[in-house]
């Protein structure tokens, strides 16, 4: 089923003239530069309680969320690049303003871009916008330029005339603490039309990804004059209760209109974050290491911690002591790291070479081969080795660990093999290197433009050559040695060698730890505030040897929204899940329950489709699917509305009525299982008679169930298996509770 949809999803897009970029746009070199985009983290000068709120919000992570960009790169290789910057242009909105290719990864960008729905994009828009997804001009100018705000009174003029006594500078030319210059009032900002452009997405006329101004607008909170600010920047977590009162700003320790409004960054809602906690949230003080170091950072493990690093400081200092030793020999990690990270970037072609930030770091990593090999220090440092594999052979007799003796023999005999390599290595490394040195500064004198793959393949083919000149002892010692600190527990990547270092990093990820327990609280606040479970209701007197039928009922309490709400297709999810438990407290019977993966147990399970769980006849589930009707066949149920005959042909067929009035394509039904507004709807059980054996009290434990994505569909788009477990992780039980019951 899967490529079948991939194959239709592909056609579909591929005829949507709407979402295809024209080409670059032509803007003025402000619109470029960099500091023309100020950071968030600049902002925090005066705001830090709003960066504090934005840094662990669904806009702060729109442009890291891994899953966004599993999903964004899928729809593109299957579109063959024709969707343009659609998906981009809401997610990383000045990315895309400033220029930056789609295709770029998230290292390769510039910080203000990786920081998603950033302060200035919302706070430097003077115009009015509607449903055009995510087309706003952001004005360009450095931090001093002025802000937009709901708001213009005196206050900030008052700021202005008492600058001096207040140490701030307005321009660049001044010493203080830097502001901006000036507000403008922006009406737009504080109703419920500024979020359209984002959170209505349609990829073609009539079919929406992301409904929640359709819904919104059809609501009794809209009847009422409830904005999405009211519930989702207010002072409960989903209800329109109010705002808080705070400061709109803390000048140099001086608090400036005290008692304003305060509106929540956190921005409320059911989404969560998967990503590495050393990644998101944005915290000033983790940008001390790139994006790749803490990718490397193994968090689970406790790197940093008291526990880990009291674990392993008995012989953590030996294995610096070879680290230190394996300077200038050819089997050096770090000359072996510089290769691999120059062959991932030959890997992604030309989009790799386009920018200076990049081409510098590579250019770093060249230069690292280049002190690799020297013929003439070979005797000293092997002598240096030497005397480090003793002390390792020392802890490892002291370690009590099972596999290190092994390990440590195999780390011997490598090192023999590598120190008979060693000379050879030298000659033929040296021209080997030279030539793929030669080969990048072809590439580093040449504007992006003038790149060609031609040049990407000299280098590619320069930088086998100069692995092949690497000895197959190199890499044989490299990995025995990697095996040995795996069994000790000592494998560090050279950014997090050092003990301090991963102390502080361990710091880091504690802080950004308590943010996200801090957001996991305000997302169940959100679930719960908007939902109510009433029951079990029973039909008749349960009985042993009879059919236990009961309900229970399901209201949506939130006056804004479906349950779920936003995006269709795959997500969000949204069960029930029920057990009866029997008088010896066996689980006897249960609705929405989840297979090893993780997934309920419906037509999309994996392990329905290998055959190794029943499918669940009675879940009730109200996760939005596509329900599309083919010309032959029945319903089928679609991760996206794709229109699709079940022959190996793409057929899109045209419809007599326009997309337009019906709100979606011909033969697709939308929002079939999602509670309206207000609205309410019975989850109906029936448990079979035979397993009502004996009489006693039973227990009926109820919950509803919320993940962001299903498991299946993040397989469909190639998340990896640590983003299947941490959405997992994230899955949160909603009013969960039980009851008990006499059976006579």
């Amino acid at each position: 089923m899967n490529s079948k949809i991939l194959t239709f999803i592909a056609g579909l897009l591929l005829v949507i003239p709407s979402i295809v970029d024209a080409g670059p746009k032509q803007f003025p070199e402000a619109f470029y530069a960099d500091e023309s985009y100020p950071s968030a983290s600049q902002c925090a000068g005066c705001h830090q309680q709003i960066y504090n709120e934005w840094a662990s919000s669904n806009h702060a992570y729109a442009s890291i969320s891994p899953m966004f960009h599993k999903f964004e790169q899928a729809v593109t290789d299957l579109t063959q690049g024709t969707i343009g910057s659609f998906c981009v242009r809401c997610h990383q909105q000045v990315g895309t303003q400033k220029g930056e290719a789609r295709y770029l990864p998230l290292w390769d960008r510039s910080r203000v871009a990786r920081e998603g729905i950033t302060c200035i994009t919302c706070h430097r828009v003077k115009e009015e916008y509607g449903k055009v997804n995510g087309e706003r001009t952001i004005e360009p100018g450095d931090i001093h330029v002025a802000v937009g705000g709901t708001m213009r009174g005196s206050v900030f003029d008052d700021i202005i005339k008492n600058k001096e006594k207040l140490k701030l500078a307005t321009s660049s030319k001044e010493r203080g603490q830097k502001i901006h210059a000036g507000v403008y009032k922006f009406e737009q900002l504080g109703k419920s039309e500024f979020c359209v452009s984002c959170h209505q997405v349609a990829v073609n006329l009539g079919i929406k990804l992301e409904v929640v101004w359709d819904q919104y607008r059809d609501s009794p909170a809209f009847k009422n004059g409830v904005t999405c600010q009211d519930c989702h920047m207010g002072k409960v977590p989903g209800v329109a209760a109010g705002y808080d009162k705070g400061p709109s700003a803390i000048v140099n320790g001086v608090p400036i209109n005290p008692n304003r409004r305060h509106s929540n960054h956190a921005f409320y809602g059911p989404g969560y974050p998967i990503a590495h906690p050393g990644i998101f949230p944005h915290n000033p003080d983790a940008e001390r290491w790139t994006i790749q170091e803490w990718l490397k950072f193994d968090f689970k493990a406790e790197w940093g911690s008291e526990k880990f690093e009291g674990s392993i400081e008995e012989y953590a200092e030996v294995f610096d002591e070879l680290d230190m030793a394996l300077e200038g020999l050819g089997g050096n990690v770090a000359s072996l790291d510089a290769l691999e990270t120059l062959e991932a970037a030959i890997s992604r072609g030309k989009t790799a070479f386009m920018r200076k930030e990049p081409l510098d770091r590579l250019k770093a990593e060249i230069e690292t081969l280049s002190s690799a090999v020297d013929v003439d220090a070979f005797a000293d440092k092997f002598e240096e080795l030497n005397d480090a594999m003793q002390n390792i052979n020392d802890a490892v007799d002291g370690s009590g660990v099972v596999t290190a003796p092994k390990s440590f023999k195999r780390l011997s005999a490598a090192i023999k093999q590598l120190k008979q390599t060693a000379t050879k290595t030298a000659k033929t490394f040296k021209p080997a290197y030279e030539k793929t040195n030669a080969a990048f500064e072809t590439i580093s004198n040449k504007k992006a433009e003038e790149l060609t793959d031609e040049d990407i393949t000299n280098l590619g083919v320069a930088v086998s050559e100069l692995r092949k000149s690497m000895p197959a002892a190199a890499n044989e010692f490299t990995a025995e040695m990697v095996a040995l600190k795996v069994s000790m527990g000592v494998n560090f990547p050279a950014a997090w060698a050092d003990p301090g270092d991963r102390e502080e990093a361990w710091e880091i990820i504690q802080a950004n730890v308590d943010a996200l327990n801090e957001k996991k609280e305000m997302r169940k606040q959100v679930m719960e505030n908007g939902s109510r479970i009433d029951g079990p209701f029973f039909t008749g007197t349960p009985g042993v040897g009879k059919d236990l039928a009961f309900k229970y009922t399901i209201t949506n309490t939130d006056d804004g929204h479906n349950l779920p709400s936003g995006s269709l297709g795959a997500q969000p999810e949204i069960w029930f899940n029920v057990a009866l438990i029997d008088p010896d407290g066996k689980n006897i019977w249960e609705s929405g329950y989840v297979d090893s993966n993780g997934d309920f147990a419906d037509n999309h399970s994996l392990d329905l489709a290998a055959g190794k769980i029943e499918f669940d006849d009675q879940i009730f589930n109200l996760q939005t699917k596509f329900l599309t009707t083919n010309v032959k066949g029945t319903d089928r149920e679609m991760y996206l509305p794709v229109s699709f005959d079940i022959d190996q042909r793409p057929l899109l067929r045209s419809s007599n009525v326009p997309t337009t009035v019906l709100n979606h394509p011909p033969f697709v039904r939308m929002e079939g299982r999602s509670i309206p507004p207000l609205g309410k709807r019975d989850a109906k059980y029936t448990v079979p008679a035979e397993l009502l054996k004996k009489p006693g009290t039973y227990k009926l434990a109820a919950r509803m169930r919320s993940r962001a994505e299903p498991i299946y569909f993040m397989r469909f788009v190639g998340a990896t298996s640590e983003m299947e477990e941490s959405m997992n992780e994230w899955m949160l039980d909603i009013h969960p509770y039980s009851v008990e019951f006499e059976v006579k």
